[in-house]
């Protein structure tokens, strides 16, 4: 090993400047893995998904025009849970399926989050009508379910 002379600062910045370029193949080889790692954070909510496969509201725009007081209905579809949801102008009510007790979470984009609780026959009912786009997790004894985001 040769000792370098480092009294002179410019010297010594270019042997450390030097020793850092000979990193970086490996250090981008670091990056992508942690890339790919963070990628599966999020996996078994990903699983869980369950997407929307109904919603009243776009059935009445390619019939007739739909009246405002109207109930709005929403289905969302996963295995081993299916929630479904009826939106009137004051409130909002669901039941998971199939049928049982469990705890529904809302959550909004700002990272607000309050919970309600389903009742034997999985009804539930949100204390109030979400101003914004929400997200629904539902965990039961059977398993979780997590909903697209939706605007109520």
């Amino acid at each position: 090993m040769t000792r370098r002379p480092w009294d002179d600062d410019e010297r010594l910045l270019a042997d450390l400047a030097e020793a850092v370029r000979g990193t970086q193949p490996l250090a981008d080889t670091i990056a992508a893995q942690a890339e790919g790692v963070l990628s599966w954070r999020t996996i078994d909510e990903d699983l869980l998904q369950a997407s929307l496969t109904f919603d009243s509201s776009l059935e009445a725009a390619a019939g007739t025009r739909a009246d405002p007081g109207q109930t709005r209905v929403l289905v969302f579809s996963s295995t081993p849970l299916s929630m479904e949801l009826e939106v009137t102008q004051d409130e909002v009510v669901g039941q998971i399926l199939p049928p049982g007790p469990g705890e529904i979470h809302v959550e909004t984009p700002d990272g607000t989050e309050y919970s309600v609780s389903a009742d034997e026959s999985g009804f539930f009912e949100l204390p109030s009508l979400p101003a914004d786009a929400v997200r629904l997790r539902c965990d039961t004894a059977t398993g979780r379910v997590v909903t697209d985001w939706v605007r109520l």
